[in-house]
C-alpha cells in the first residue's frame, strides 16, 4: 500500500566553504537557501553541517575525501532522525556527500526508504548526458549508482568545469591528485599520491601516451583546460595592485543569480520548481 505524505523534509548539504566542522545550524544557508526559500508550506528545510573543506582551501583543513566521509555520516544521521519523506539537495561537494549516500542505498549497505528525491547542483560526478547543453561530465569521474526508486534532478552550467569537464580534461588529473590533499594528514596524502601514481588509476590514464600524436592532442587539451579554468575563476582576478578582467568567470557560483536556460529561471529556481512539481504529482510517497 502506498501512503501519500503531505510534508516533505528537504535536507540541504552545501558546497566547499559553506559549512565547517562544528556547524550545528539548522536554517539552510548559502546557495541552497535560494532553492528552499521559494518552496511552499508542503516543505520543511533543514541544513546538514559538515566540514565542507578541501585541504587548506577551507576552515578545518580536512581533505576532500575526509570531509565528504564526515558529511555522509551526518547526512545519514539526519535522515534517520526525520519522519516522513525526505528530499536531498546538494551543491558541489555537497553533491558528493549525497551521491555517496545514494550509492550505499543502491548497494544495500544502508536502508533509507524515506529518501524519495535528490536535487544536485554542480555535481562533481554528474553523468554525461544528464543535463542539456553539458557535453562533458563531472570532474571527479563516475559516481556511485543511483537507487531506482529515487528521483534525481541534475542542474549544471555548460561552462562550469566542476560538473561539465571535457572527457580528457587536465583538470581531472588535478582532481585525482588533490582528493586527499591536507596539511593535517600529510602522510596520508603522500601515501595516497604514491598509490595513485604507482597504479596509474588517473581518469585520463588511458588517454595519455608519450607520442608525437599525443603531444598534438595535448595542445588542444591545454586550450580546453584554460577555458575551463577561466569559467571557474572569479570575473575579476586581483593580485596586489593588478586587476585582470575575466568575463567568462564565476560559472560555478552563478546558479543563484543568473538565468540558466531560455525560461529565464536560475538553476536554484529550476530545482525548487522541480521539487514542487514532484510533490504536486504525488511522487513523494512512502511504502507503508
Amino acid at each position: 500500500m502506498m501512503v501519500s505524505m503531505t510534508q516533505v523534509t528537504v535536507l540541504a548539504v552545501g558546497g566547499t566553504g559553506e559549512s565547517h566542522p562544528a556547524d550545528h545550524r539548522t536554517a539552510v544557508t548559502g546557495l541552497l537557501s535560494r532553492v528552499t526559500g521559494p518552496l511552499d508550506s508542503r516543505f520543511t528545510a533543514r541544513w546538514v553541517g559538515y566540514p565542507a573543506s578541501y585541504g587548506p582551501v577551507a576552515i578545518g583543513g580536512l581533505s576532500y575525501c575526509q570531509s565528504t566521509r564526515v558529511g555522509v555520516r551526518r547526512l545519514i544521521a539526519a535522515i534517520d532522525s526525520t519522519d516522513g519523506p525526505v528530499a536531498l539537495i546538494g551543491y558541489s561537494q555537497g553533491c558528493s556527500v549525497i551521491r555517496e549516500v545514494l550509492g550505499r542505498m543502491a548497494s544495500g549497505e544502508v536502508r533509507l526508504p524515506s529518501v524519495v528525491a535528490a536535487g544536485l547542483i554542480s555535481d562533481p560526478q554528474q553523468p554525461a548526458g544528464s543535463v542539456p547543453g553539458c557535453e562533458g561530465s563531472g570532474v571527479a569521474g563516475v559516481g556511485p549508482k543511483i537507487p531506482d526508486d529515487v528521483s534525481v534532478m541534475w542542474i549544471g552550467h555548460p561552462q562550469d568545469m566542476i560538473c561539465n569537464a571535457s572527457e580528457d580534461s587536465y583538470i581531472r588529473d588535478i582532481a585525482d591528485l588533490t582528493r586527499f590533499m591536507s596539511f593535517r594528514t600529510t602522510k596520508l596524502w603522500i601515501r595516497q599520491l604514491w598509490t595513485l601514481l604507482r597504479s596509474n588509476e588517473f581518469q585520463n590514464a588511458r588517454k595519455t601516451r608519450f607520442t608525437p600524436r599525443q603531444w598534438r592532442r595535448d595542445c588542444r587539451r591545454v586550450r580546453i583546460a584554460t577555458a575551463e579554468l577561466k569559467g571557474y575563476l572569479p570575473r575579476t582576478l586581483a593580485w596586489r595592485n593588478v586587476r585582470v578582467s575575466n568575463p567568462a568567470g564565476d560559472r560555478h557560483i552563478a546558479y543563484a543569480t543568473e538565468p540558466l536556460d531560455a525560461s529565464g529561471l536560475t538553476g536554484c529556481q529550476i530545482l525548487a520548481q522541480w521539487l514542487q512539481v514532484q510533490a504536486t504529482f504525488g511522487q513523494y510517497e512512502l511504502a507503508a
